[in-house]
């Protein structure tokens, strides 16, 4: 079985530092991760995408870390997870083996009651877990998730996001005099990091409150079947059975069989026999004193066999199950994403540097040649379309002397862009190829034009969606001009194109400036730049991205 590297505390750490990104300058951004990158010893510079950001989130809780050290919302989620653990282990164990002993009291007049302990311990459960069982195969053929849909997955999930609230909101009150309002503003993003965990993973985020509820059941039949047999060993117990309806013993014998069918290889005395369950049969008008004490202790090895089957096996099975399930699905994320795939894009491209080559100082017989000689100053060659990947190999480093990676580069994923119409034909291919390699590590695939004349909105989302599956093709590419106050009718604009590729891709909202009679790929103001940030947080899209394309 494949190694698991992650856990759902560091994916939630992980998400709150790209939301840290979020907005971030992009070249302090690859200046910060390149440096990560370059630390790291040689051998995790060639691991595959996982391990390198695994490598990136330890560096960058250690930088948090040493600013306040209850910051990570990863850590408190796990401990109220561990709560919520804790509060079902022993909550079904003190609530199964006090109901059972409630039902176990006996004072020598009234034998316990089979057909009760049975309708309580065990029939209950089994009709509780047909039911999962019965939904679980409606749901696939419906294609949904029973976990997804559960009405009780989504009332602890709500249950434990709300604890989880105010345990942040606690922590950040607690050292909000210790940290800057710019941090506390970054704290305030836990919520919607955890909403990203949902949209982003799936699964992953609401199987631990399955499993909580299958350590509640485990836990629950465990107490039953311990204070069961504390009883059966410590105390001298009766077991009867009683109906008004005209049932005779062998029909009840026959019933008793049909559910031992699990243990029927075992040895006679697990199951009880014809004669023993007559002689066991209660009427009230006559007594049990009568009755042989042989034919009321048959019982409980039925019962203690019934709850086993029916109720505790069960839940351990879905318990190691889905645990097992939720192992295999955090050892073989890749980590594939967009959000994830900018950041090793950052971490394995090389910082290059324009400014000139300082010469080291020359002493003696050197330096006087030196002398002699004009001073010249080498710059580097300015960047075009085509030797820009040969210019990274060959231009200096700023942040050290790792040469670039080859092998283990990260190969660059399709993106399609969508360009206004108005700015398609002045829009160079080459020159935005450029600038989306370089800067965001994606390969333009295609360019599609929006706000079209000749095509209303159902019809430009029909042709992006056509193209998604042609170029294979996941994260959009939207071009804007930032001098250009946001409307409401892109933020519409915006929530139907989420509607069209889904939940888990990325949205990059590409700013430029105010075109210049050469390009229309300028650089943006700040104040508009402002602007802009303010309006798209509003929209509460975490798969939404607003960048810079340009900068100097």
């Amino acid at each position: 079985m494949k190694k698991k590297l992650w856990n759902i505390a560091d994916l939630i750490d992980l998400e709150f530092f790209l939301n840290q990104d979020n907005g971030e300058d992009l070249d302090s951004l690859a200046a910060r991760d390149r440096k990560i990158y370059t630390e790291l010893p040689s051998v995790t510079q060639g691991s595959p995408p996982p391990q390198l950001l695994r490598a990136w989130l330890s560096s960058r809780r250690e930088i948090l870390c040493q600013e306040d050290d209850d910051a990570l919302s990863g850590r408190t989620w796990q401990e109220t997870l561990y709560l919520f653990f804790g509060v079902a282990l022993f909550a079904g164990l003190f609530s199964g083996g006090g109901l059972a002993f409630s039902f176990l009291s006996y004072s020598g007049r009234e034998p316990v009651n089979v057909a009760a302990y049975f309708t309580v311990f065990v029939l209950v459960q089994a009709i509780l877990f047909f039911l999962l069982a019965g939904s679980a195969f409606f749901r696939r053929i419906q294609r949904k998730n029973i976990i997804e849909s559960s009405l009780l997955y989504r009332l602890l999930h709500r249950l434990f996001s709300r604890i989880l609230h105010k345990i942040i909101s606690g922590v950040q009150k607690k050292t909000s005099q210790k940290v800057s309002a710019e941090t506390q503003l970054k704290w305030s993003s836990y919520s919607s990091t955890i909403k990203q965990i949902r949209q982003r993973h799936g699964l992953l985020f609401l199987r631990p409150f399955f499993l909580v509820v299958q350590v509640f059941g485990v836990c629950f039949n465990t107490g039953v079947l311990a204070a069961t047999l504390f009883k059966v060993i410590g105390a001298d117990l009766a077991f009867g059975w009683q109906s008004t309806l005209q049932v005779t013993p062998a029909s009840v014998h026959n019933l008793v069989h049909w559910i031992a069918l699990p243990w029927s290889w075992f040895p006679n005395a697990f199951i009880p026999t014809l004669s023993q369950i007559e002689g066991s049969r209660l009427v009230l008008k006559e007594g049990i004193y009568h009755l042989i004490n042989a034919d009321l202790t048959s019982w409980w090895p039925f019962l203690c066999l019934s709850v086993l089957c029916y109720g505790l096996l069960p839940r351990l099975v879905l318990l190691i199950v889905v645990s097992v399930q939720q192992y295999q699905d955090l050892a073989g994320l890749d980590f594939q994403q967009g959000y994830f795939r900018q950041t090793l894009h950052r971490m394995r491209t090389p910082q290059v540097s324009t400014a000139a080559r300082t010469e080291p100082r020359i002493s003696g017989a050197a330096a006087q040649k030196s002398d002699t000689a004009p001073d010249t100053v080498t710059a580097e060659p300015v960047l075009g379309n085509k030797d820009i990947g040969q210019a990274i190999g060959q231009t200096q480093e700023v942040d050290s002397g790792f040469p670039p990676p080859s092998a283990s580069a990260l190969p660059l994923a399709p993106i399609i862009a969508l360009i206004p119409d108005e700015l398609l034909p002045d829009c160079s291919s080459s020159e935005l190829q450029q600038q989306i390699g370089h800067r965001l590590g994606y390969t333009l695939s295609q360019l599609l034009p929006f706000w079209t004349l000749d095509q209303n909105e159902e019809e430009e989302q029909a042709a992006l969606k056509d193209a998604i599956k042609q170029n294979e093709s996941s994260d959009v590419f939207v071009l804007l001009e930032a001098w250009q106050p946001p409307i409401e009718e892109l933020f519409s604009w915006l929530k139907q194109l989420r509607n069209t590729i889904g939940p888990a891709p990325v949205i990059l909202l590409a700013l430029v400036g105010k075109p210049s009679p050469q390009t229309i790929l300028t650089q943006v103001q700040p104040q508009h730049l402002q602007t802009w940030q303010q309006k798209t947080t509003a929209l509460g899209d975490p798969g939404l991205q607003l960048i810079e394309l340009v900068k100097s």
